[in-house]
């Protein structure tokens, strides 16, 4: 299970540009030691809206849900709105919760490390059979080490 997300509320400054993603700016409290004097800093995220039921000027509760370099730039979902603008709420397209858009994300993620470690594995066999023998390979990641060709490939018809 991943550790609980940083809840963030902001306003939607972009909708309807992006498919399936709105721009939301929050604000952070800053001091300037200088200045001696508390101002805010505002910060634009680009969220995740599954369903296009965010419109411009509605203020929005936020969750970080992916980890950095998935689904390009976007690692906030919206979790619900807080105060909408325009058409109310129950005639927009509903929210998914925080669990149905985690468990997507994860499945996603796991389906591509799965579908990675095959590849290595299909390449790790296409290259032994050239060699037939002994060669080193990058195992792991963590540096070189001699591997027994034969023996992968009996591995892998016995499976």
């Amino acid at each position: 299970m991943p550790p609980p997300p940083k809840i963030l509320s902001g306003t939607v400054i972009s909708a309807g540009l992006m498919e399936k993603a709105v721009k939301v700016r929050t604000t952070k409290p800053v001091y300037d030691s200088f200045l001696r004097k508390h101002y805010t800093r505002p910060k634009i995220h680009h969220v995740s809206d599954p369903n296009s039921s965010l419109r411009t000027g509605d203020v929005v509760r936020i969750a970080a849900i992916t980890p950095r370099g998935v689904n390009g730039g976007i690692r906030h979902v919206v979790t619900n709105i807080l105060a909408p603008w325009g058409p109310p709420i129950e005639e927009r397209p509903p929210i998914p919760t925080f669990d149905q858009i985690a468990e997507k994300v994860f499945t996603k993620i796991h389906a591509k490390s799965e579908r990675r470690l095959a590849r290595k594995a299909e390449a790790r066999i296409a290259g032994d059979r050239k060699s037939k023998g002994k060669h080193t390979d990058l195992v792991g990641g963590l540096g070189p080490e001699v591997v027994d060709a034969e023996a992968i490939v009996e591995e892998k018809a016995n499976q």
